[in-house]
């Protein structure tokens, strides 16, 4: 027990000085996580719980489930400086791209697989706007055809731009990738698209095949390809080809 008056005056303010350093509503500034439970009830905030924070510009497409960081100003002022974890893929973010680090070659098939290096996890009842850019070549009886593996029951259309099947590489504009035939059609995503080459598989044509995926369960999204004809010499899909998606809805 204090043994004088000022002594119990001295113990009440450090308890009370302790208890206020636990209590952000006393000493004012203090920072936080929480999940997100409202996005621009006022615009440009969002709520966590019962705080209402400013977002940072750099904290984008905030969505219902994030993971934040909010921190209070000594003037009571929240802000929400970022999120720590997505409640799924943040709207007009693209996912990390997908890319190649060397070719992939395929020879004697006609088998369509995915590519290892071109496919990436979509979520469940969402809208990605899809982008494959390709760099293709093969021999003449053995082009490349691709299709799109999409999670079960996706809904959509792919678009696909790039070299015409009659595109042969037996002159010098087309070996140069200039003066080719193309293609420009909307197809279903298993609907097969066969491209044209240069004059071997090293010297490759380019390739854009992009679309709208709906949707309803999760699962894979890939480019998967194999050669139009079964053939010794292989079909490339080259180095640096890259794919990429991003939640719009």
């Amino acid at each position: 027990m204090p043994s004088s008056d000022a002594e119990f005056a001295d113990a009440l303010l450090d308890e009370a000085s302790r208890q206020a350093a636990g209590n952000p509503s006393v000493r004012r500034s203090d920072w936080s996580t929480g999940t997100v439970t409202a996005v621009d009830v006022v615009p440009g905030t969002v709520d966590v719980d019962s705080v209402r924070a400013r977002r940072l510009e750099s904290y984008m497409a905030p969505r219902v489930g994030d993971r934040v960081i909010i921190s209070q100003s000594g003037m009571g002022n929240w802000i929400a400086i970022g999120r720590t974890a997505s409640a799924s893929a943040a709207l007009g973010l693209p996912l990390p791209p997908k890319y190649k680090a060397a070719n992939t070659d395929r020879n004697n098939t006609t088998t369509r697989t995915a590519d290892p290096d071109l496919t990436m996890a979509l979520d469940a009842n969402a809208v990605y706007a899809v982008e494959f850019h390709l760099f293709v070549g093969g021999p003449a009886s053995g082009l490349m055809v691709t299709s799109w593996i999409v999670p079960p029951s996706a809904t959509g259309l792919k678009g696909a731009h790039g070299p015409s099947s009659t595109a042969a590489g037996v002159d010098t504009l087309t070996n140069a990738g200039d003066n080719v035939p193309g293609r420009f059609g909307s197809h279903g995503f298993a609907t097969a698209v066969t491209y044209g080459r240069r004059d071997s598989n090293t010297n490759l044509l380019y390739a854009v095949e992009t679309g709208t995926v709906i949707t309803t369960s999760a699962g894979t999204c890939a480019i998967s390809w194999a050669q139009s004809a079964s053939n010794a010499t292989a079909t490339r899909m080259g180095l640096g080809s890259w794919m990429r998606a991003t939640r719009i809805a």
